[in-house]
């Protein structure tokens, strides 16, 4: 799954989200072929529960509103209960993401109930989906869990990674999204990262994906709006050139108030307690720091000690995407973290 804020768009309260993306362990009852975390059933680390609590206190102070818990698969995370009433209280919206195969348990349909909107995968037909999935009857435990998350009347939405063998089945993904009452279909090309790298290195991403794919997501776009949220983590260089601070936060007028929740929407907890700003997978040199020993000033220390060096990485990205005339369809976030990770390389 994709660490884009999944639920950009969609109007659970009238406050921006500030995005707390959660990934309490990376334990998963599947191996998906996609997995840019790499999560699996091997995996046991799970984050402390009272650290992760105290975090979230200083977090809501700071400005943050939206909790989104990734992983891994979020219901096999033991103290998942805890952490949706915590939150909860504070006043978060808690989102999540999910395969949608553990619905079954009464425990996690308990669940539900603190939980605002839930997202779950859909790699495309079932034929396809239990291929990426890595086991068959995957897509029919999905469908299951569609069905139940229906019957408990939860807000849910759709998350698709387009691959080359997917991008043909956009048309279907969309009908199949508003035929089962989805309030969102969130739509991201393949990002060659963690288990990909391995397994669908034989898929060939050439430059017409991201092209085909834009097309695809901006006919649904159209075809069901004020029916469905749909969208796609994709952007043509012209509506960036126009609109740069649709990608780059610090051009933003609420930046100038060097608070860390007004220049970056979303932040991340790792596995590991490790907290990065932006996306999973950032350069770790910019970690804003661990939930298992953070201060109260941390926020304010990571904006004066690195917010100036990830501006530079910021304008270095933005320049690049604006003076290459070949580069029209743009995935910022892909591009933001390759920076990032380049910038590692040029530096060790």
């Amino acid at each position: 799954m994709e660490t884009q804020d999944i639920y950009e768009g969609v109007e659970l309260n009238a406050n921006p989200f500030r995005t707390i993306q959660i990934h309490p362990t990376r334990k998963c009852n599947l191996a998906c072929l996609h997995c840019y975390s790499s999560s699996s059933p091997q995996f046991k680390e799970m984050l402390d529960i009272n650290a992760l609590q105290n975090f979230l206190s200083y977090a809501y102070d700071q400005g943050f509103n939206n909790i989104s818990i990734s992983g891994g698969e979020p219901f096999l995370y033991k103290d998942l209960e805890a952490l949706l009433k915590f939150s909860k209280a504070l006043g978060y919206q808690n989102t999540m993401a999910s395969n949608g195969m553990l619905l079954g348990s009464e425990r996690n349909q308990d669940l539900l109930a603190y939980i605002d909107l839930i997202a779950i995968s859909v790699d495309g037909e079932k034929k396809l989906h239990d291929y990426i999935r890595g086991q068959v009857g995957a897509y029919e435990k999905m469908l299951e869990g569609i069905e139940i998350l229906k019957t408990h009347q939860k807000a849910f939405g759709l998350i698709h990674t387009v691959t080359p063998k997917s991008w043909e089945s956009l048309l279907w993904l969309g009908e199949f999204a508003f035929e089962h009452g989805a309030k969102l279909l969130q739509i991201h090309p393949l990002e060659m990262y963690g288990r990909a790298i391995d397994t669908l290195s034989d898929l060939q991403l050439d430059d017409t994906l991201p092209q085909q794919t834009f097309i695809l997501a901006n006919y649904l776009i159209s075809k069901y709006i004020d029916k469905m949220v749909v969208q796609v983590d994709l952007l043509h260089r012209d509506y960036i050139a126009a609109f740069p601070q649709v990608v780059h936060t610090f051009e933003r007028t609420c930046a100038q108030s060097s608070k860390l929740a007004d220049t970056f929407d979303t932040i991340i907890i790792e596995e590991n307690g490790r907290i990065m700003p932006i996306a999973y997978g950032f350069n770790t040199a910019y970690s804003i720091g661990n939930v298992h020993h953070f201060e109260n000033n941390m926020f304010e220390t990571f904006m004066q000690n690195k917010s100036a060096k990830i501006k530079k990485l910021y304008d270095r990205t933005l320049s690049k995407i604006l003076q290459n005339p070949n580069i029209d369809i743009v995935n910022w976030n892909e591009m933001l973290i390759h920076e990032s990770q380049l910038e590692a390389l040029i530096l060790s």
